[in-house]
């Protein structure tokens, strides 16, 4: 009998940490936003984004962009993400 063994990451780890660079290319990619929409570490990750410097890609479901309006737009969004999971120590963003 032969038996398969998957790796302990596989399971329990989101697949943005399985596979960052895929996330931190973002776009607007539906697969991304969906897997990220079903992620039990969604309201984390919209807090952690709005810690992490430069943050970038697609965090949370929500595409952030370098620079321009829709990153200003998609951290407010972030933000409202953060706020509903109860994380109320936010950096001031725009």
């Amino acid at each position: 009998m032969t038996v398969m063994l998957t790796p302990p990451n596989t399971l329990t780890s989101p697949p943005c940490l399985r596979d960052p660079d895929r996330w931190y290319a973002g776009g607007e990619d539906p697969e991304l936003k969906a897997l990220c929409r079903r992620c039990p570490r969604r309201w984390v990750c919209a807090n952690e984004a709005l810690h992490t410097p430069g943050a970038h890609g697609m965090w949370s479901g929500v595409n952030i962009p370098r620079e321009g309006r829709g990153r200003t737009f998609a951290l407010r969004q972030l933000r409202s993400l953060a706020a509903y999971a109860g994380y109320t120590s936010q950096p001031d963003i725009p």
